[in-house]
């Protein structure tokens, strides 16, 4: 429970929450602009740009989630 946890542990877990969403939504916006991308060299970047937001996301969610399981969070 949220209750639970410390307040500096609970922050934090609220942060990596609210980063998870930014995580997915950067990645959104890379793949919305790579998909209408015609310079094929800026489209790449773009690309790398959507695969480092994915490498970001799994490592906020490996950490956001042992933060759920030691504090029995459901549903967050």
């Amino acid at each position: 429970m949220l209750e639970d946890m410390p307040e500096k542990t609970m922050r934090m877990f609220l942060i990596f929450k609210e980063a998870l969403e930014a995580e997915r939504e950067a990645q959104k916006t890379y793949q919305q602009a790579a998909a209408l991308c015609e310079d094929a060299a800026l489209k790449k970047v773009l690309e790398g740009f959507y695969r480092d937001e994915v490498r970001h996301e799994k490592a906020l969610l490996q950490r956001y989630n042992r933060l759920r399981k030691k504090y029995n969070v459901q549903g967050e």
